[in-house]
């Protein structure tokens, strides 16, 4: 019988199991429109980048104006590619989320130990991920600050990775309350076998002070 709050935790379940299939789905488009981007930058870039320059008058932003100054077709197609690869790397978070969302469901409980796996996987992959988008980003950056003179320093951290920290806390959790529960159900079949041994125990155990009393 589900009680509210496992109720509670399988309809959030649910809520991050779509979620996690929007993410998917989204970061799919995004790296398929970088990856056609780039292609298109190295096919049409010269071109878009000389009607820019010629609209170069029209744009008010003194930083905009000496990117774009500076801007060339590789370096356009390295930051489509990196974009590129950002939004891979949120596929495969968004779709290890997704399938330890799907299990749970499945299983009907968070404290499994296939479910505890799971969310130390997805956790540390999170961690590595965004770990992973900060070096990218930042070497691109420096590159970028090598190429175009006055690019301001800028720092990146990629998204948090405390997300990543609480998702392997509470799968130690659910790892913790995975062991109590094979405990509980390996304890009771020794408790129906000790049962009969009781039941035979008992009339013994009322025949010997009858005995007493006779003497």
């Amino acid at each position: 019988m589900k009680t509210k709050t496992l109720k509670a935790i399988q309809i959030l379940a649910q809520i991050g199991k779509i979620l996690s299939i929007i993410a998917y789905v989204c970061s799919m488009i995004g790296a398929i429109a970088c990856a056609v981007g780039a292609g298109l930058f190295a096919v049409y870039g010269k071109n878009a980048i000389s009607m820019t320059k010629d609209n170069m008058s029209q744009i008010e932003d003194e930083q905009a104006r000496q990117i774009l100054e500076k801007l060339d077709v590789p370096m356009l197609i390295t930051m489509m590619a990196t974009a590129a690869a950002f939004c891979v790397a949120g596929c495969v978070v968004a779709h290890f989320a997704k399938n330890y969302f799907k299990h749970e469901l499945e299983d009907g409980t968070p404290f499994t130990m296939r479910g505890a796996k799971e969310l130390m996987r997805l956790g540390i992959l999170y961690i590595c991920v965004n770990l992973g988008i900060s070096v990218v980003a930042g070497a691109v950056w420096a590159i970028a600050q090598q190429s175009i003179e006055g690019l301001e320093d800028e720092q990146f951290h990629g998204v948090s990775i405390g997300l990543g920290i609480i998702f392997i806390i509470v799968s130690l959790i659910c790892r913790y309350g995975a062991e109590l529960t094979e405990g509980k159900t390996e304890a009771a079949p020794a408790a129906v076998e000790a049962a009969p041994a009781a039941v035979e125990a008992a009339p013994a155990a009322e025949e010997a002070p009858a005995e007493s009393a006779e003497v």
